[in-house]
């Protein structure tokens, strides 16, 4: 089952986004797209954006992840999907705010 992205805009990118470093755990969808191995953004930038990797950059997949909408799990860690069949997704560890439970 999944659902549309119903959290808080803190879910999204943390009040101190220029200082978030990478992380194992990331606590916010922002960390996490930085926190990817770049062999992942690399498969990424040309199987979902058909780019070269050195054009892919952290504003669009938040960008691509924002018009996607859909993650599988509610609770954390939260699997957020990059694209629409969500054969890439990031895993959000954060605190959840009120997520509003709606099938996609």
């Amino acid at each position: 089952m999944s659902y549309a992205l119903s959290f808080t805009e803190q879910f999204y990118y943390p009040e101190d986004a220029e200082q978030v470093q990478t992380s194992e755990r990331p606590t916010s969808v922002y960390q996490a797209v930085l926190s990817l191995r770049q062999e992942k953004l690399t498969e990424i930038a040309r199987e979902v954006f058909y780019v070269d990797p050195q054009h892919l950059d952290v504003g669009m997949v938040m960008e691509k992840i924002r018009q996607t909408d859909t993650c599988t799990t509610l609770s954390p860690p939260v699997a957020v999907w990059i694209d629409e069949e969500g054969d890439f997704q990031v895993q959000v560890y954060g605190e959840l705010l009120s997520p509003e439970l709606s099938d996609s």
